[in-house]
């Protein structure tokens, strides 16, 4: 059969953040920090991320002496344009929103929607594990584990001593989660539902692999919905294939059928 070559572009990333500095009098469970007890709001320390397929990780930090997260921002985001989908470990909830809180700040031009899979959601909604945490996935798949940070002594040394090799920890620590990230994701990818067609994207067929786009798929299964909709559920083998399975609905399948029947395939 046909093959359609798509080219993906998926970007890897993980950001690392300061703490907000403010006034309090004590410490306590039971005592609270108003936000006007903030003087000084925290910021993006560092942003790593990787295309997927290449081996190369990049990096942007603040600045060791100025301490500014403008500048890595509009370096990233421009990254974060040329991708076709965005993939982190809670980054929905955490990574996108603090990109676009501080790209707010700095009055820098951000689109308000990008693909992105969650790596923590695919976890919660398909696996059972002990922990969700990023590190625990990796230990449980031995995969490549999480680095250590050296604790909040390292960020102090950072934002008050402006420390070069603290500085250089932390981006080395970010790197590293950006490849326990990529590791998790190759993992579960074959197990999950699509979250987008690239077949389609690159101008393939919608009933061929979402993943890579190829022609040389089996249908596996047929049911129907409770509303009596009939799907299909196809997969690309993993034996000289990604092993992506995808469900497609009739009108898509007779569309399968006539290709076959066209090119006199079994």
């Amino acid at each position: 059969m046909e093959k359609v070559k798509p080219i993906r572009k998926r970007l890897f990333y993980d950001i690392e953040t300061s703490f907000c500095q403010g006034h309090f009098w004590r410490s306590g469970y039971s005592l609270n920090i108003l936000p006007h007890q903030i003087i000084k709001q925290a910021q993006i320390i560092c942003i790593s991320w990787k295309w997927e397929g290449e081996d190369k990780i990049y990096n942007a930090d603040w600045g060791n002496n100025k301490q500014c997260d403008k500048a890595l921002l509009k370096k990233f985001i421009k990254q974060l344009d040329k991708a076709d989908e965005i993939i982190a470990h809670n980054g929905d909830r955490f990574d996108i929103k603090w990109i676009r809180t501080r790209a707010v700040f700095h009055g820098l031009e951000m689109r308000h929607t990008y693909n992105s899979v969650d790596t923590l959601k695919w976890s919660k909604r398909y696996l059972n594990l002990p922990s969700n945490k990023l590190s625990e996935i990796c230990k449980y798949f031995s995969l490549t584990n999480k680095l250590d940070t050296g604790g909040i002594s390292t960020w102090t040394d950072i934002v008050f001593h402006k420390d070069k090799e603290a500085l250089a920890r932390i981006i080395h620590y970010c790197d590293g989660d950006v490849t326990s990230l990529e590791d998790v994701f190759n993992v579960l990818l074959p197990y999950v539902r699509p979250n987008m067609h690239y077949g389609v994207l690159r101008g393939g067929n919608k009933w061929g692999c979402p993943e890579c786009g190829s022609l040389n798929v089996t249908k596996k299964k047929t049911y129907t919905t409770a509303a009596g909709i009939i799907q299909h559920y196809f997969m690309h083998e993993r034996k000289g294939g990604c092993g992506a399975m995808y469900k497609v609905n009739n009108k898509t399948y007779m569309d399968y059928l006539q290709f076959k029947i066209i090119n006199n395939l079994k």
